[in-house]
């Protein structure tokens, strides 16, 4: 039987049920993770196997949606996976901190060429850390945007099963 962390006292397995991956600052939900839950102390756990993995596939998601410019959560969950900081961004893309600041709080839209160039660091880094092609296609990506994309409010969900991460071809990535 599995102990709870925080209390000590046998805690409940939970499977088949969606996880909400709030951790990662997106709307993500993970289908087939295990999960736990205590009934003592009401704490919850969930296990995410090979999160670096699950980490890439989502900022390979984000790269490839064609709808939309980045939005703030998008762009800092980005960074963050880049292992970066504001300032260490702001050099790569010859902005300001300031200017990095104000898109991950959404004050300011990121700039078409700015959307694209943090998308193509993001899947060359990706590609580097895989030792292999993260995304296969990365130009006719780029090429399927449109010229100029518009604001949209509302956020795309994604959603993920465990297999999408773990067990992912080389060259794989959401469409």
């Amino acid at each position: 039987m599995n102990k709870c962390y925080s209390c000590g006292a046998d805690i409940q397995v939970i499977k088949d049920k969606p996880y909400n991956y709030t951790e990662c600052g997106l709307d993500v939900v993970l289908h087939g993770i295990t999960q736990y839950a205590c009934p003592s102390c009401g704490e919850e756990y969930a296990s995410i196997p090979n999160m670096q993995k699950l980490h890439r596939l989502i900022g390979a998601y984000i790269c490839q949606k064609r709808k939309a410019l980045l939005k703030p959560a998008e762009i800092k969950f980005l960074r963050k996976d880049l292992h970066l900081k504001a300032k260490e961004l702001a050099v790569l893309l010859g902005v300001t901190t300031s200017t990095i600041s104000r898109w991950e709080n959404g004050k300011k839209e990121i700039g078409e060429a700015h959307d694209r160039l943090l998308r193509s660091i993001y899947m060359m880094y990706a590609s580097e850390q895989a030792n292999h092609m993260v995304c296969g296609g990365v130009l006719n990506m780029f090429k399927e945007l449109p010229t100029k994309r518009k604001k949209i409010a509302q956020s795309e969900k994604i959603d993920l099963n465990p297999q999408e991460w773990l067990n992912c071809l080389p060259d794989c990535c959401p469409a």
